[in-house]
């Protein structure tokens, strides 16, 4: 087994990538539910606006 698979460098790899979750989500970052907000709220232009004239 690699040492990438192994069990303990995989509990390490989580607690440190929840480590980093934590110090952006105490940062001020912008949250998960902030961004899926802004992203459902951003107008999809129709595809008769993209068509260019000739």
């Amino acid at each position: 087994m690699t040492r990438v698979n192994q069990p303990d460098s995989l509990l390490s790899e989580l607690r440190d990538i929840k480590r980093r979750l934590r110090a952006l989500e105490t940062r001020g970052g912008p949250s998960a539910a902030q961004t899926a907000q802004a992203a459902a709220s951003t107008p999809v232009p129709d595809s008769d606006d993209e068509t260019p004239e000739r």
